[in-house]
């Protein structure tokens, strides 16, 4: 049995640091032992296929195999780019439920400024508490499990509620996506 997972790497290719040329990765990603690898955009977004053993108890579901496949991209990113980044990975199944929820579709009206904070660890019921009652007009969170949707009117550039607050908020690994690109990634699948 296969899952296909997406690999989020955290600050590829972002102002000239973490240099990772897509079509040098795609190859080390098939001699890895993973099919059908895929990259979108150069952010590093990348798709492959990844064997799944076929116990079905939760240390070899598909999220169990999604964090050996983040695991596993972060060190060949290492050994083969010398580039150091997290990643975090989500299953397609996973992916599609994000988008199929869209806790925000009411007010987000432009995918550019609609974004998905992908977490390495769902946060604790009182650290979501204490984030989600804060004011953060204009910007707009809402918390499901290990995913953060946040909608900023003002622009990513104006934005108080990155990946690094809730990096440090909930001690977790965070990487950020927009609408579009979820969405492109999605088409992908």
């Amino acid at each position: 049995m296969t899952a296909r997972c997406v690999v989020l790497p955290k600050g590829i290719n972002v102002g000239g640091h973490n240099r990772v040329p897509m079509t040098e990765l795609r190859p080390k990603l098939a001699e890895a032992g993973y099919t059908d690898p895929v990259t979108i955009l150069q952010s590093g977004n990348i798709i492959v296929t990844a064997d799944q053993p076929d116990q079905p108890d939760d240390a070899t579901g598909p999220a169990a195999v999604a964090a050996a496949v983040a695991a596993s991209v972060r060190q060949l990113l290492a050994d083969e780019f010398d580039v150091h980044v997290a990643c975090v990975a989500r299953t397609a199944a996973e992916i599609e439920a994000v988008l199929g929820r869209n806790p925000l579709r009411h007010l987000a009206d432009d995918g550019s400024r609609y974004l998905v904070n992908f977490l390495s660890d769902e946060p604790s019921p009182e650290a979501v508490r204490d984030l989600t009652e804060a004011d953060h007009t204009p910007e707009i969170l809402h918390i499901e499990g290990s995913e953060a949707y946040v909608w900023a009117p003002d622009g990513i550039k104006a934005l108080r509620l990155t990946y690094a607050h809730l990096e440090r908020h909930f001690g977790v690994t965070a990487t950020a996506r927009n609408w579009n690109t979820l969405e492109r990634i999605a088409a992908k699948l």
